[in-house]
């Protein structure tokens, strides 16, 4: 009887040892089942353990003293050979390891429980990476979600140079020998503000070293009646005034804001109150009484080359002049003809009269009004006709692409030239036309300067605007949306200069 594949027929029982088969050979049995034991050296590839025993992998430990051994003493063969394989022979049985059993360092499976969870996440972000592609595919436009800013085309449009005309006054004076200004450049005033202070020719800045002298003297004197009157509660109270009104005065001049002319009334009135508390108090102090009238005196000295200007009408003062203004006004803008205006607009400043009282006047100041201003036009559409009362949107090229609103006041044709003269009805006044000469202009009867796509208008508290992306974030800013078709919006920023050609705005 043979054996089944995987058992072995020799040392099994020691009968067999001499290598020879076993006539009468039986396997052996353990409650009547057939018992498979291991052939010593060999793993067979078809051995399973017992039911319930389960051997943890093993690593027999070669004895050191052989000449293959791993015990320390091996060295390879001469003639480079590798060591031939180590083989073991497992317990039979089922028994525990032999001495020298060390567990395996690597080879063990990772656990179910770990594979399962690197799974789940791997799950997870395949189903977050299907949501964030739904998102953007739900998107406006197929998930675009930004645009960029386009000058856009005016139709009708008329182009040529200019100059400006504002409704503006020159203030001058005769023999002028020094200026104190009490507003600041560009600085609104209303009718009656003062806004300068004069010195006529024979004015000598020795008048204000004597005024001075004397008041330092009355000061020096204020002080010592202060210091024997300093039981006097209403007197120490008017001092701290004038020495609190003082102190403000003298910040402002070092850079503070507010308003210095406003802080040296207050100064000025706080020390009158206390002059005449203590003039009413010493009314026989006779050193005191003298300083007062040598003050006074000075003073009056002083009126004779003084002159006060208050700003006649409400407007914008400005202490540069080009030398256009008293020509070129208002009153005088529809006198000239296309040839001087050529030449204005080339540099040229139109002739003044002159007189001989006026040979030595100076400018003061020019007060611009923010009322109807005018602007004259050299088309280069020479065959156009205008139509008198016709109502054009315009474009100065110096004014960041502002949209006005101009009307035909009258036009001339001579000299192969064409100009038009048109009424700027707009109340607000820019400041850089404070400045403004000569200039390019646009004029049409739809003029629409910038143009954005039409998901760029975001409506925030009722008003129009665009969202800019920049480096450093989003903001939002206002503006006016002329025409828009659902695919293109025709604006005009609400604040000047802000979009351009090519800044990045969102979509919605």
């Amino acid at each position: 009887m043979q054996p089944p594949q995987g058992y072995d027929s020799q040392n099994v029982y020691p009968g067999g040892q001499d290598g020879g088969n076993m006539p009468n050979w039986t396997p052996p049995q353990e409650n009547g089942q057939w018992v498979q034991r291991p052939i010593p050296g060999q793993m067979q590839g078809g051995f399973s353990p017992p039911p319930g025993q389960v051997p943890p992998p093993a690593q027999i430990m070669p004895d050191p003293n052989q000449p293959y051994g791993y015990g320390g003493g091996w060295t390879p063969p001469e003639n480079g050979a590798p060591p031939p394989e180590e083989t073991s022979s497992a317990p039979a049985g089922g028994q525990g390891p032999k001495p020298g059993y060390q567990a395996p360092k690597t080879g063990l499976p990772r656990p179910r429980q770990q594979q399962g969870k690197a799974g789940y996440i791997v799950l997870t972000l395949i189903v977050l990476a299907f949501a964030v592609y739904a998102v953007v595919r739900m998107l406006p436009g197929g998930g675009e979600s930004f645009g960029y800013v386009r000058y856009g085309a005016m139709s009708s449009r008329f182009t040529g140079d200019a100059v400006v005309v504002r409704n503006e006054t020159v203030v001058s004076q005769e023999s002028v020998s020094q200026i104190d200004f009490d507003v600041e450049e560009g600085q609104d005033v209303e009718r009656g503000d003062k806004v300068a202070t004069i010195y006529t020719s024979g004015f000598n800045a020795k008048e204000w070293v004597t005024l001075n002298n004397y008041r330092n003297q009355i000061k020096e004197y204020h002080r010592v009646l202060i210091t024997e009157g300093v039981s006097d509660q209403n007197l120490v109270t008017r001092a701290s005034d004038v020495q609190v009104r003082a102190m403000e005065v003298q910040r402002l001049v070092h850079g503070a804001r507010g308003s210095i002319s406003a802080q040296e009334k207050l100064l000025k009135d706080a020390m009158q109150s206390q002059q005449i508390y203590i003039k009413q108090k010493n009314p026989d102090d006779q050193k005191l009484t003298r300083l007062y009238d040598d003050a006074n005196n000075q003073e009056q000295r002083i009126s004779t080359w003084t002159k006060q200007f208050a700003a006649p009408a409400d407007g914008i003062v400005s202490f540069y002049t080009d030398g256009y203004e008293k020509q070129l006004n208002m009153t005088t803008f529809a006198d000239y003809s296309p040839a001087q205006v050529r030449s204005m607009y080339n540099g040229n400043p139109p002739a003044e009269e002159t007189t001989v009282g006026r040979r030595n006047t100076t400018d003061i100041y020019r007060l611009v009004r923010r009322e109807q201003w005018a602007v004259l036009m050299l088309c280069d559409e020479k065959d156009w006709i205008p139509t008198e009362g016709s109502t054009y949107h315009l474009v100065i090229e110096s004014f960041d692409n502002e949209v006005l609103t101009a009307t035909v006041y009258n036009s001339t044709r001579s000299g192969g030239e064409l100009l038009v003269r048109l009424l700027i009805d707009d109340t607000v006044f820019l400041p850089s036309a404070l400045y403004l000469r000569s200039c390019k202009v646009w004029l049409g009867e739809d003029v629409s300067t910038l143009m954005v796509p039409s998901r760029a208008i975001f409506v925030q508290n009722g008003r129009k605007g665009v969202v800019i992306s920049i480096e450093g974030g989003e903001y939002w800013t206002g503006v006016e949306v002329i025409t828009d078709d659902g695919n293109t919006a025709y604006i005009v920023p609400d604040n000047a200069g802000v979009l351009s050609e090519g800044t990045k705005v969102k979509l919605f």
